[in-house]
């Protein structure tokens, strides 16, 4: 008689922590994705149907994040989950399409839904917040993200703490750095755009080389200018590399940052500026200006295709 193989099985602590952060993955692809979400909406019934370990695990997992108590509306606990997902879908289309004017309000946000849900309607609240701020003025987003930042604050301070199991709040903590270093990078850009206009029409001024105090300050704006393209080269460098690393990242493209007020006009204008007059700053800087300029360049809507029904009628007999 063959020894018996003992059945290899992963500890219950392993499988989860396996679980938890696939369903956390889960709820989040249901707000964020614009894509096929089918399998994510049903994670939990899916993950608890593949056998009686995984639904008990499931089980402890799913009533303590959504934090499910029997009721009339919700009477047991799939349905509850589904619910509660659904909620959250609805509240994402603020975010997966932000063209619709007025499509999120604060006073759709329910205190009294579970904390992991509450949690990431806040995190909905401070995209929209974002992209929205971003059709403004420079000093109508400045004062926006400093109510992003406070809420991103409370978000990862206060929200996150109170999720239980933590597990299935971390594609929540991650995206909450994330609008963090975008809010940080945003303010940063459009700050110094203002700044580098201000310096590169200085700097374009004529002024006799005989003044030695007229020298000295286009010196100093010269010196300003280079900095302030530096930093906003640098500035989008970063931007890149959070971008590409976080898919998807809601409401950005890859020229996120040429969006922002008045950043393209402002840099395609003092481009202009050095295009004419070089030798005010140096090749490099003149080198970088253009590469900001070119890759954040808008890109033309695609030209209508030729009505050939009209040409064809002027040909009929």
């Amino acid at each position: 008689m063959a020894p018996l193989v003992p059945r290899l099985e992963l500890p219950n602590e392993l499988l989860f922590k396996i679980l938890a952060q696939v369903l956390a993955h889960s709820v989040h692809m249901v707000i964020v994705s614009s894509g096929d979400i089918e399998w994510h909406l049903h994670a939990h019934h899916t993950l608890s149907a593949v056998c009686f370990s995984f639904r008990e695990i499931m089980k402890g997992i799913s009533s303590k994040a959504f934090q499910f108590a029997a009721t009339e509306a919700s009477p047991n606990l799939a349905h509850h989950v589904q619910r509660q997902l659904q909620s959250l879908r609805s509240l994402g289309a603020a975010i997966r399409d932000p063209a619709v004017p007025g499509s999120f309000s604060i006073e759709s946000l329910d205190s009294s839904a579970p904390q992991l849900v509450q949690g990431y309607s806040l995190y909905i609240a401070i995209v929209y917040l974002r992209t929205q701020a971003s059709r403004s003025t420079p000093e109508i987003y400045q004062s926006t993200s400093a109510t992003i930042f406070g809420a991103v604050i409370t978000l990862s301070k206060v929200l996150y703490s109170r999720i239980v199991p933590r597990e299935v709040a971390v594609m929540l903590k991650h995206a909450t750095e994330d609008e963090a270093e975008l809010s940080h990078i945003g303010v940063l850009v459009v700050k110094h755009c203002g700044l580098l206009s201000g310096f590169a029409d200085a700097l374009a001024v004529e002024h006799d080389p005989q003044d030695e105090v007229a020298s000295l300050r286009r010196d100093i704006n010269k010196i300003k200018t280079e900095q302030m393209i530096s930093i906003i080269d640098s500035a989008d460098v970063e931007f890149l590399s959070l971008f590409r690393r976080n898919e998807p990242l809601p409401c950005c493209t890859a020229i996120w940052i040429s969006q922002l007020p008045d950043v393209y006009s402002t840099l395609e204008r003092v481009y202009g500026i050095f295009t004419k007059q070089p030798s005010l700053i140096s090749e490099g800087a003149i080198t970088r200006l253009r590469s900001l300029v070119e890759r954040w360049a808008p890109t033309p809507p695609p030209a209508e295709a030729p009505n050939t029904d009209d040409d064809d009628s002027q040909l009929a007999p």
